[in-house]
């Protein structure tokens, strides 16, 4: 990317007061999504800007583009602190932070849960979807609509000796139980192995050890504040 360009827009974009210097912060999370922060440094005074980026946001997310280039190199960053002063002469420090990296994982790992919900409500309906496994009826118009197969779900994976996933999902409908054979995306697979592993390497810390995941579903979103309630990780 062009610094000296992003500088120069930075510099036309922001006028809101007087400054001796112009601080510019990209906070970036582990998927690449990051704070924009401006700030205005006038003596021993700072002021955060209230103004949008809209302007020359397209100059801004080039940052991004480096961001993703060098992040799996010994260059990669999650932070950028770029200060530019009266006279438009500007320093650069790029960064990474290895706490920002673990609050970023632990955050991940606590709503896991929910992607493997969403996921599995996902993956279930297109299955019996194609299986002709899902009931459906007409509606007023004479338009065909799904009806739910399922009430409500237990899906429990484990991470076998060979580190490989085994896995049950069992149904619930008026009461009765099923076992669903569902083949689960590889993507999927990948995502469950990738959150065991991370939370039995870096988060071991802050995570107990498991190789076993229980999700109870109700085929709607879990709140965070019942995560205890419907989620479960012990070690077998």
């Amino acid at each position: 990317m062009d610094i000296n360009y992003l500088v120069s827009e930075i510099i036309k974009n922001y006028t809101e007061f007087n400054y001796d210097k112009l601080v510019v912060e990209y906070i970036f999370t582990l998927q690449g999504s990051y704070n924009f922060i401006v700030t205005y440094k006038n003596g021993t005074n700072y002021t955060e800007s209230e103004i949008s980026n809209k302007p020359i946001r397209e100059t801004v997310r080039q940052m991004v583009e480096t961001y993703n280039q060098l992040k799996d190199s010994t260059k990669k960053f999650n932070y950028v602190k770029i200060e530019i002063n009266k006279e438009g002469n500007y320093t650069e420090l790029y960064r990474w932070d290895n706490q920002k990296e673990k609050q970023d994982l632990l955050h991940y790992a606590e709503v896991f849960y929910r992607w493997v919900n969403d996921r599995m409500i996902s993956m279930i309906f297109e299955y019996e979807k194609d299986n002709n496994l899902v009931p459906t009826q007409y509606d007023s118009d004479g338009d065909l609509e799904y009806l739910s197969s399922w009430d409500s779900g237990k899906f429990t994976f484990h991470i076998n000796k060979k580190n490989s996933l085994d896995y049950k999902i069992v149904l619930t409908k008026d009461g009765k139980e099923r076992i669903l054979d569902l083949p689960l995306k590889d993507y999927f697979v990948e995502g469950i192995l990738e959150h065991h592993k991370v939370t039995n390497s870096e988060l071991s810390d802050e995570w107990k050890p498991w190789n076993t995941m229980t999700l109870k579903s109700y085929h709607n979103d879990i709140p965070h504040d019942k995560r205890d309630e419907f989620v479960n990780y012990i070690l077998e």
